[in-house]
């Protein structure tokens, strides 16, 4: 066996890579449980790095290509790292899990249109919240329902249901709201579900924890599909990350914004035949003529959706629509969104 300075130079990126499980096994022993450490992923990054150098020098495929994959992952994994550090700084400077944190008054608004048969799936879920604050409020804001809706409303005893012969998903999410009660001191967290949509039992605490130390705020939920193939997930994925980049509404058929906020914008653009929550964002987010709210993007937790919308119109169609959409109240073109005509998917 011939050893070099590049022989050398390989052995260390091997070394690197027995070190990290090395460390591995120590922190786990000392917590008792599986760990790994953020020198964990450092440790992968420089042994990966060294093994790719040391896989050209030789001039092996077989050798480069895992370490090529691997340093994606390997950078993934402390950028995760990173954020998980960061929110569990962020929980024990707002006292999040002290018992005497103060919980936000929650109301849940959801907009119903002639959705006898998804409201059920709906409200199930938010009936069963495990929210450590104030009881949380469920209205079913009915508005031009002629269908069932009311009947199956009435099936969940704890659901205010606030009923109008007007129709329409803004005015429904508007009238909801109005009909909330309201906190002393207009602290009240306002959450808006459409009637297709499920969150899981602990949605209402993470939005909370999300809003906790902020003053005026308003954002969006990432959302999922509740059905479809790996083309309609992938679509999600990145309307997801690209409503977070663009401070837009994601996908999941979910909102949150402080009662200050609601009552400043006026709420929801009735006017608007699509793009109102995205319009409704960049309103409260607008500290020129609005009250200049933080843009809130929650993903810890995905508020699953339905895919009726993508089925009627394609899915590229409909993608294409909001980016569309976005672009115009970007470049401050409401009224050409507002000459749009509105989609029935019902």
């Amino acid at each position: 066996m011939r050893w070099d300075l590049w022989e050398l130079f390989g052995l260390l990126g091997e070394l690197l890579f027995f070190a990290r499980l090395a460390v591995q096994w120590a922190a786990s022993e000392r917590e008792r449980k599986p760990v790994i450490p953020v020198i964990y992923w450092y440790l992968s990054l420089a042994g990966a790095a060294i093994l790719i150098a040391y896989a050209l020098h030789l001039g092996s495929f077989p050798v480069l290509l895992p370490q090529v994959i691997g340093i994606a992952f390997y950078a993934r994994g402390l950028q995760l790292d990173g954020v998980a550090r960061k929110a569990a700084a962020r929980r024990l400077a707002l006292g999040l899990d002290a018992p005497d944190h103060v919980w936000p008054r929650v109301s849940v608004i959801v907009p119903v249109h002639n959705e006898e048969s998804r409201l059920a799936g709906t409200l199930a879920p938010l009936l069963a919240q495990k929210y450590p604050g104030p009881k949380p409020e469920i209205i079913a804001a009915l508005n031009g329902c002629t269908d069932g809706s009311r009947s199956v409303a009435a099936q969940f005893p704890g659901v205010v249901i606030a009923e109008s012969e007007r129709s329409g998903m803004s005015f429904g999410k508007n009238f909801g709201a109005r009909a909330a009660r309201q906190a002393a001191g207009g602290d009240d967290l306002l959450v808006f579900v459409d009637a297709d949509t499920v969150v899981p039992e602990d949605a209402l605490r993470l939005l909370a924890e999300a809003a906790a130390g902020r003053v005026r705020f308003i954002g969006t939920v990432a959302g999922a599909p509740d059905r479809g193939g790996l083309v309609v997930r992938i679509c999600f994925a990145i309307a997801n990350r690209a409503t977070r980049r663009k401070r837009a509404h994601a996908p999941g058929g979910v909102m949150l914004m402080d009662r200050g906020t609601f009552d400043a914008i006026g709420g929801f653009d009735e006017n608007l035949p699509q793009g109102t929550s995205t319009d409704c964002i960049w309103r409260g987010i607008d500290a020129g003529s609005g009250p200049g709210a933080e843009y809130v993007f929650v993903d810890s937790f995905r508020a699953v959706t339905s895919i009726r919308r993508f089925e009627k119109r394609g899915i590229i169609r409909q993608m294409l629509d909001w980016r569309r959409n976005h672009r115009e109240f970007a470049a401050d073109r409401r009224a050409v969104v507002s000459g749009k005509p509105y989609e029935d998917i019902r």
